[in-house]
């Protein structure tokens, strides 16, 4: 983190100097050229996410949700963003969201989880919840953020 952090100011400072030339060579460095092409797993891919985590029960008239975002480090928000429940009637399509609860946000940690986080729901349906892992690193300048989609399993709830 701190080494991205580094790059994001000297490159500021070079383009703020009209001479970005020496200083994004060295920013830049360890980088490999645009033209190389890289294969990037899922975990790198997630950058300021380590790991994340996401899944549902059924309830009486209800779904519990469990979540994890994970950081590399201390985020100066961390947590889960877009939070939809949805139904279906067949359990794979047809999705209509039918609650948003509020974001659920956590501030200057590395680490944020709901523990059957409870929504009230109608029933008679199968249901999904599809929310985004969100972090957003500490720092005055261009701090980075990141957002990860997700998508959990499927549960029937009864209708009574």
């Amino acid at each position: 983190m701190k080494i991205k952090k580094v790059r994001s100011v000297l490159c500021f400072l070079g383009i703020v100097l009209m001479n970005c030339s020496t200083i994004s060579a060295f920013a830049v460095a360890d980088n490999p050229p645009a033209s190389t092409n890289i294969i990037v797993d899922n975990i790198d891919a997630a950058g300021l996410i380590a790991y994340y985590s996401l899944s549902i029960t059924s309830a009486v008239k209800a779904v519990k949700i469990t979540a994890v975002t994970s950081a590399t480090d201390t985020m100066a928000k961390i947590g889960f963003t877009n939070i939809q429940v949805q139904r279906s009637s067949n359990g794979s399509t047809g999705w209509v969201t039918e609650k948003t609860p509020y974001d659920q946000i956590d501030t200057d940690n590395n680490y944020f989880s709901l523990d059957s986080f409870s929504v009230d729901v109608s029933g008679g349906y199968y249901y999904r919840v599809v929310l985004n892992h969100y972090a957003k690193e500490q720092g005055w300048l261009f701090p980075s953020s990141q957002s990860v989609s997700n998508i959990s399993n499927v549960v029937w709830v009864p209708a009574g």
